[in-house]
């Protein structure tokens, strides 16, 4: 069911169990109010019952049968042997029950006739056990099998689709990437969980129908016996009441309860500091007790427990009266035909009773799963199916013409250029008709207020994101439109170094290495980025140097330790895959040397600088830039900076920005004359330095 507009939600004023409905539309739902809850269900669930809901169960699996079968395939190919002994063996799991059944019911003849002629057949009874004791046997050593294939097939499975979740989350661009309606909620884990559910309905289905074939064949029971048998099953199957499994929307607009968690969630750890240096504790504890005394008694139990809710007991008796009938099949039988009915006949129809009911249980159990292991596999196939919103073009980058054959660095001009970020909440563009030219090799820097658009013309040159079609302009990159590069191409021309950048949970050398992924493994070239990004001295003061994990994945985990019992085990497991504390400049020390690598590509005709010297000192700030200046041979450097100092000085071009356009534009000296809102800008940082009174 697609989210409904805000202006079809629900205006909050129903009372309880009043509902709403939307007109005129395919997707039309109700809206019930359920204690601080309201839950969106399609009309057709809520007003046609059980029919109405199996009707759209059924159709959901024969709409989702070619994904399921694509899914199947796949889970296959990847072992058939053990693919198929899995499914043999919980084939077994279904088969057992009906020969069960027999066995015990051939005993339990075979002992009344020895107890009514008072001559047991012991070798009879003997063979008898010995079956009971084989069926025992293969029983216990199939379960055995499945409990040791299971987490072999389950590791394996999980895997792949971890390995094809992170290739589709790699492929999406970032425009695709920030659209809420493009983040998939697919988990490896619901592979595994569905391929395991769709076998346990099939075989149950298949087990089931087993039974009753054996149970309605059967003398003393027969297709009367085994109608009766199925109807308390086959009644609260009528009667069930559940949202889990239903396509249904849940929300809470109780001003209380929403109170109430906020004020939970500031308990986190998080918020520790704020909490002890304000002094806010006993003000929180004073407002949950606010919210909670105000929530009263609503229910704020999870939605589908309230939905499951009787309001008579009803349903109830009606399920136990059914399953009551087979008990007076057998006693209604016992009065009109004694002669034909025994203990022993009783017995058995008890058993054949109890063993439909509970299959019949499980059965409708694995079912009601079917629906939500259709939508998990087809939600993880729909993930690799997200098309990117930013097109690749076919042209190589850079061209082969004999004017570009010796680099001076990449040509850049923006031609009527305006920009909006997809779901941008603000009504002010980002960019407003900018044109501007770059030439090949210069220095510019890009300086203005926050907002002001310069960290989005960097996204735009480097094809983050890219200008609407109609009335947008165009970025043109040596002459050429971007969109007709191939991105990949175009990347490998350009470098950036922003503030946005972070680490990997890898290692320092990795993390400086993927700057030239090739030459991941070649020390002697990470070393020198290192050192010219200045993180040389951070490798240096670490005891694995190079090989330190900064932020390893956590698998160690304690359980029930106590604080004074278990003190050496907790020590060793605080001590435990300790992540490195790294410092917001050796952070950007260690980014930058990841640039410094991607230099050594030689292939780099665009460097793009956004910020990336807040958390350094004005010395580290001074030497990072100088190095970078000192790789400008071939390239166009662009700097975007709040803080000028000698940057400025430097450059070529200065483009200042504000709301969202360029407003000036020329060298620093040219620009200090003007007396504009550069000057402004400048003198402002300048007074920071100068003595303007004397104390």
């Amino acid at each position: 069911m697609s989210a409904p507009s805000e202006k079809s939600l629900p205006s909050g004023n129903e009372h309880n169990g009043a509902s709403k409905a939307v007109e005129n539309e395919e997707d039309a739902y109700k809206t019930l109010k359920l204690g601080v809850w309201r839950i969106l269900l399609p009309n057709k669930i809520v007003s046609g019952g059980i029919v109405s809901a199996t009707k759209h169960k059924c159709r959901a699996i024969v709409q989702a049968y070619p994904v399921v079968q694509q899914f199947f395939r796949q889970v296959y190919d990847l072992n058939p042997h053990l693919c198929l002994l899995f499914i043999a063996l919980k084939l077994w799991g279904e088969i057992e029950s009906v020969v069960f059944l027999y066995v015990s019911g051939r005993l339990l003849r075979i002992i009344e006739v020895g107890i009514t002629e008072g001559r047991p057949d012991s070798s009879a009874i003997l063979q008898a056990l010995l079956a009971h004791l084989i069926c025992v046997t293969v029983t216990a050593t199939a379960r055995w099998g499945r409990d040791y294939v299971s987490p072999i097939l389950e590791n394996t499975v999980s895997m792949h689709f971890d390995d094809y979740l992170l290739r589709a989350k790699l492929h999406l661009d970032m425009p695709t990437a920030a659209d809420t309606s493009n983040r998939t909620q697919a988990l490896a884990f619901h592979a595994w969980i569905s391929f395991d559910g769709l076998c346990d309905a099939f075989m149950r289905l298949f087990g089931l129908v087993s039974q009753l074939l054996y149970i309605s064949q059967q003398p003393n029971a027969g297709l009367l016996f085994t109608v009766i048998a199925l109807a308390r099953p086959v009644m609260t199957l009528v009667n069930e009441k559940t949202l889990w499994l239903q396509p249904h929307v849940a929300y809470s607009d109780n001003e209380s309860y929403l109170r109430l968690k906020s004020l939970e969630t500031m308990g986190q750890s998080r918020f520790r500091g704020d909490i002890i240096s304000g002094g806010i504790a006993e003000w929180i504890t004073e407002e949950y007790n606010g919210a909670k005394d105000a929530l009263g008694t609503i229910g704020s139990q999870h939605s589908w427990t309230l939905y499951a809710m009787e309001t008579s007991p009803l349903n109830q008796l009606l399920a136990d009266w059914s399953g009551a009938l087979p008990t007076m099949y057998w006693a209604l039988n016992a009065l009109l035909y004694p002669s034909q009915l025994s203990m022993t006949s009783i017995a058995i129809l008890q058993q054949y009773s109890a063993s439909l009911n509970s299959s019949l249980q499980l059965l409708f159990g694995g079912f009601s799963r079917v629906g939500k292991c259709f939508t998990d596999i087809k939600t993880l196939f729909d993930a690799a199916s997200i098309v990117n919103r930013i097109v690749d073009g076919d042209l190589a980058y850079p061209r082969a013409e004999a004017e570009f054959e010796e680099s001076k660095g990449m040509n850049i001009e923006l031609q009527s250029v305006s920009f909006a970020y997809p779901g941008e909440k603000s009504k002010e563009s980002a960019l407003n008709n900018i044109s501007l030219c770059i030439p090949a090799g210069s220095l510019v820097v890009i300086v203005g207020a926050n907002g002001s658009g310069k960290s989005t013309i960097i996204k735009l040159i480097t094809r983050m994101y890219d200008v609407a079609g109609d009335g947008g302009g165009q970025v043109i990159i040596d002459g050429i439109p971007i969109q007709r590069y191939r991105m990949a191409d175009l990347r490998q021309a350009q470098a950036t170094l922003t503030q946005e950048h972070k680490l990997y949970p890898l290692t320092l050398a990795e993390n400086i290495g993927l700057g030239h992924p090739k030459r991941v493994r070649d020390k002697e070239m990470i070393l020198k980025a290192a050192k010219d990004g200045g993180a040389e001295e951070l490798v240096g003061k670490m005891k694995n140097g190079m090989e330190t994990m900064l932020d390893p994945v956590r698998t160690s985990f304690g359980y029930q330790l106590d604080g004074e019992k278990h003190r050496t085990l907790k020590g060793v497991l605080e001590k435990l895959e300790m992540a490195t504390e790294v410092s917001g400049g050796e952070t950007q020390r260690l980014v930058a040397s990841r640039t410094f690598m991607r230099f050594q590509t030689n292939k780099i005709r665009l460097l793009c600088v956004d910020e990336p010297s807040s958390a350094l000192d004005p010395r580290g700030e001074f030497e990072l830039f100088e190095r970078l200046r000192q790789t400008a041979e071939g390239k166009t450097m662009i700097f975007v900076t709040h803080r000028f100092g000698h940057l400025t000085k430097h450059a070529d071009i200065i483009l200042c920005m504000k709301n969202g356009a360029v407003i000036e534009s020329g060298t620093h000296k040219e620009l200090l004359t003007r007396n504009g809102e550069y000057a402004s800008l400048y003198n402002v940082q300048a007074q920071a330095f100068t003595e303007s009174e004397v104390c």
